[in-house]
């Protein structure tokens, strides 16, 4: 099994591709209410948007993934 990082994750409202999120994003966000900004990493969209920390997912993503910052729902494996 290839390494793998628990990770929180958004979707993108206009690719429907997962994005990661950096921790430091959305520390102290929960709860507030306050809006996070982000923008798509996905090359073809880059979209910018902006997301409370209440609407993020935690996944548990293959490291390559992890690294690429975004992923869609069928790249990952089913749980073991």
């Amino acid at each position: 099994m290839a390494d793998r990082i628990a990770c929180s994750c958004v979707t993108c409202p206009q690719c429907g591709a997962w994005i990661v999120v950096q921790g430091g994003k959305i520390a102290g966000v929960s709860g507030k209410g306050l809006p996070v900004r982000i923008t798509c990493t996905v090359p073809e969209c880059a979209r910018e948007f902006s997301f409370d920390g209440e609407d993020t997912q935690v996944f548990e993503v293959p490291l390559p993934l992890f690294e690429r910052r975004y992923f869609y729902r069928s790249e990952l494996s089913p749980p073991s």
